[in-house]
């Protein structure tokens, strides 16, 4: 249900696959604040068990080129007897967001009143005008439901003992934008937004360059 509503909250901040793509998000985490991630520590990434393998497969290197960028050095989609596994997973899903918009009307000839006081005499003469142009009213509020796309990228993080260390779940949100680029969007964005201290809960907003392409 918040997941719903922090959609809601934010669809008017998503635009067509032209310039100037604005994708929002939501990055929630949770992590185990007791152990401390060496940055030196092996990392195996890999495949979910869950979702599809292929497509799992696909954003591996995305994500391993990532955590490097964030300085851990000894990552890979293979190693023996690592630190910690890493198992991603990426699904996506067809949406309806609803939304209320204003109804107008356009109401002709309203009346008002214009008065003067004339000086001399002191007496007050007030007329009655009416307005001869098309004047927007809002009479009330109408339910509208467009479909979009929630794409979801989940990964999770465990030790040799196969004790849970990190659970991540991002999502982002766009009606018309590839499949394929949403998730290389996410596999880049959400390790390079990971906090492994804190939990995180909360939205963001990115606005990519004039010359990308969601297609």
């Amino acid at each position: 249900m918040r997941l719903f509503t922090f959609f809601v909250l934010f669809s008017a901040l998503l635009s067509g696959c032209s310039s100037n793509v604005k994708l929002a998000g939501q990055n929630v985490s949770n992590v185990d604040s007791n152990v401390d991630i060496d940055k030196s520590a092996t990392i195996a990434v890999v495949p979910s068990k869950e979702g599809d393998d292929l497509t799992n497969k696909r954003y591996i290197p995305d994500i391993i080129n990532a955590l490097k960028e964030r300085g851990f050095t000894n990552v890979s989609d293979s190693q023996n007897n690592p630190d910690y596994h890493l198992s991603v997973n990426f699904t996506s899903e067809e949406t309806t967001e609803t939304k209320k918009v204003p109804v107008f009307n356009n109401e002709r000839n309203i009346p008002y009143t214009v008065c003067h006081r004339n000086p001399s005499t002191d007496a007050r003469t007030c007329v009655t005008r009416y307005r001869q142009f098309m004047e927007p009213i809002v009479s009330g509020y109408d339910k509208v439901e467009t479909p979009t796309k929630v794409y979801t990228f989940q990964y999770k993080l465990t030790d040799k003992k196969n004790n849970l260390i990190l659970d991540s779940s991002n999502t982002v949100f766009h009606p018309t934008c590839s499949k394929w680029k949403m998730f290389e969007f996410l596999a880049k964005e959400t390790i390079a937004r990971a906090n492994f201290n804190d939990p995180v809960d909360k939205p963001y907003s990115v606005e990519m360059k004039q010359d990308y392409n969601c297609q």
